[in-house]
């Protein structure tokens, strides 16, 4: 079983090669595809591993509201991809997205999950993966 950093890694990972899918072919179907992976995701973070940092992790409170922000201003993103009937502008949209999306990856894995695996261990971090696996098969 992943723990929760590598688990959020592949995810991320995943969403990576879904931009490029749709850069390559601007499919409105791989841009809804990347709309539901990413709520899913967020939803996953926010009920599950934003808790653990802010109650675990010295600054978490801070990284925690933050990512959080950045979660809202991406559903705000794909609710207006969802939305979009020209090809051109929902491109446009993604694009942003994915911008957004590399920033939120980039802050993550080089800043949030190295402080939780220093202040929450490994047990924490396997603890949390489990509850994240378990979220996203029930979703």
């Amino acid at each position: 079983m992943p723990n929760v950093r590598d688990l959020l890694k592949q995810n991320h990972r995943e969403l990576e090669v879904l931009f490029e899918q749709f850069d390559r072919g601007r499919d409105q179907d791989v841009a809804l595809k990347i709309c539901e992976e990413l709520e899913l995701h967020a939803e996953a973070e926010e009920q599950i591993v934003y808790p653990a940092l802010r109650e675990g992790v010295a600054g978490g409170r801070h990284l925690a509201d933050e990512a959080e922000q950045q979660h809202s201003q991406a559903r705000q993103l794909i609710a207006r991809i969802k939305q979009a009937s020209d090809a051109e502008h929902r491109a446009a949209l993604v694009g942003e997205l994915k911008e957004a999306v590399e920033h939120h990856i980039a802050e993550e894995e080089g800043t949030v999950f190295p402080k939780m695996d220093s202040d929450l261990g490994l047990l924490e971090m396997d603890v949390l993966g489990a509850q994240v696996e378990e979220f996203k098969s029930s979703a």
